[in-house]
């Protein structure tokens, strides 16, 4: 066990009654649907890669085959296996396999770079890792596994997945030859309730990561509310392009099809046109991503379009839906598009629905989730009246039971009166719909990714070059936001992108997190509080270009 995860205390100070009453809490587990599942219908598919396909009785038996091998090698329950996996069918299997024998099933993406994955490493501190040499064609992580398994002080098992052979890991075969499959182990009982089931790892806005712990219940119960408010049943098949190793990806498309008892259509890399041969071939009917995928089905032939007939549903999140955007999205695709607030830390709090009037569908991210608080605060932590910017805190049966640092659980993550706090900054209408207004975090959300802007910055200054700079994100119809980074050098100093980007490749800083350009700036914008003010910064660069 994790002496981390030994107590969760604080959890029981919430009101866990009242949560199980209203049915958010003490709902049956993903294992145990998966196994009834196999039991009642067993040649159902569950899910489906760019390798192949399981039912649900191939996905149970997997899940207990690496459950078994989990137990053979010394995993207990509170341990850690972090995952670090594409979106393959192991990765499900895997999530699964963590419930039935209550180890803690953490992930992070797999896109992520030596630095990163060194992090995540040493703040997870897993008994085990699982990943790949070979995420895709022409990728080759095997340098980044050996450096990373070389820095980690907790030594995990490694256990490579579809990948080469490395010195310092097992292949899949020999890993699993350690518990050949007992029959009796179908009967096992997992995890449930309040005991831990997750640890997401974020990059974080400091540029350090950030592990979110969720128990089965506070996980049950988002995805839960979102499939009963978005009215999704075991009929649905639900495409997922999302990394799994977002939450985004992992609770609404992964969780979200097994607790629905549905199927999970899993595309390893998005791209629209391949999306249209995966939807025609199985029959789709759910999706989700960012504004980049929406730009991108707006972008095909409107005779292509016909192949999404069979889509209803598409679920925006993660990042801002320009409105023009939003327009031509409602009056050109065939389906509705479910917008939503959402965090690792609590999923989602808001969205909209089927009942939603379509200019709210534009310009909001709808109205709270039936089991759900949420409110408008001003800087002495007064209720704000409609119409009026504020902090939003929210409080209710989502949210997660605290942050795992490196030698312990930190789970004062709520306020006196139970809210969390979420950094975000917005107003509710007079119909109590949420608009999102900013954020007091210094973060930039490209994508589905969280920028670390001020680790960013502290590379950037260390620059002989440099003498101060400031990281903005800039508006991006694609992915919401990207980082540029504004530099005042010194005086006669030159710098160029490309000494830019090799300072980030020489400490293995993940390619995406970097700044997409320079911008140099003489005189930086000064706001009401005497500091340097990067909504001005990004106000003048938007008029300069």
């Amino acid at each position: 066990m994790d002496p981390r995860l030994r107590h969760l205390g604080k959890l029981e100070l919430r009101p866990c009654q009242a949560y199980v009453a209203q049915g958010a809490w003490g709902q049956i587990p993903i294992w145990a649907r998966v196994r009834e599942t196999a039991r009642l219908t067993p040649c159902k598919p569950a899910v489906v890669d760019v390798d192949g396909a399981w039912t649900y009785d191939d996905l149970w038996r997997e899940a207990l085959r690496y459950a078994g091998s989990m137990t053979a090698s010394g995993l207990e329950p509170r341990d850690i296996a972090l995952v670090q996996l594409p979106n393959w069918r192991e990765f499900v299997a895997l999530s699964i396999a963590c419930e039935v024998t209550r180890v803690v099933f953490a992930f992070c993406p797999i896109q992520w770079g030596l630095r990163e994955t060194s992090k995540a490493l040493a703040l997870i501190q897993p008994r085990a890792w699982f990943t790949t040499s070979r995420p895709r064609a022409g990728d080759d992580r095997s340098e980044l596994i050996r450096a990373a398994t070389r820095s980690s002080e907790s030594k995990p098992q490694l256990v490579l997945l579809r990948s080469d052979a490395l010195s310092e890991g097992r292949m899949p075969a020999d890993w699993l030859a350690m518990a050949p499959l007992d029959p009796a182990s179908e009967g096992r009982e997992g995890g449930r309730g309040l005991d831990p089931l997750e640890i997401a790892v974020t990059s974080g806005s400091t540029g350090e990561p950030k592990g979110v712990l969720h128990v089965h219940d506070s996980a049950l119960a988002t995805v839960g509310s979102t499939i009963k408010r978005q009215g999704i049943t075991n009929a649905d098949v639900i495409h997922l392009a999302i990394p799994v190793g977002h939450t985004f990806g992992y609770f609404y498309g992964v969780r979200c099809s097994l607790q629905a008892c549905g199927t999970l259509v899993l595309q390893d890399r998005w791209d629209a046109e391949a999306m249209l041969g995966l939807v025609r071939a199985h029959a789709v009917s759910v999706s989700l991503g960012p504004s980049a995928f929406i730009l991108d089905m707006l972008a095909l032939p409107p005779e292509k379009l016909a192949a999404l007939k069979t889509l209803r549903l598409f679920t925006h999140s993660g990042d801002s839906l320009p409105a023009p955007t939003a327009r031509r999205a409602q009056s050109t695709l065939p389906f509705r598009i479910s917008r939503a607030l959402g965090m690792t830390e609590f999923g989602h709090t808001t969205a909209t629905d089927a009942d939603t009037p379509a200019d709210r569908a534009i310009d909001s991210v709808g109205t709270v989730q039936p089991e759900m608080e949420l409110k408008i605060v001003d800087a002495d932590g007064r209720i704000l009246a409609a119409n009026n910017e504020g902090r939003i805190l929210v409080r209710g049966p989502f949210v997660f039971a605290g942050y795992l640092t490196p030698d312990r659980l930190n789970d004062d993550v709520l306020d006196s009166d139970g809210f969390f706090d979420t950094a975000d900054l917005g107003l509710l209408d007079d119909g109590r719909y949420l608009h999102i207004t900013g954020r007091l975090k210094n973060v930039i959300r490209r994508g589905a990714e969280t920028i670390p802007v001020s680790f960013l910055e502290d590379v950037i200054s260390a620059m002989p070059q440099v003498a101060h700079v400031v990281v903005v994100g800039m508006p991006d119809q694609r992915f919401g936001e990207t980082p540029v980074a504004c530099v005042q050098l010194r005086a006669n100093a030159m710098l160029s992108y490309a000494e830019l980007a090799a300072e980030f490749r020489a400490q293995g800083v993940t390619k995406k997190f970097w700044p997409v350009r320079i911008e140099l700036i003489n005189a930086w914008p000064i706001g009401p509080t005497g500091k340097i003010d990067r909504r001005m910064i990004v106000q003048e660069l938007s008029a300069r270009i």
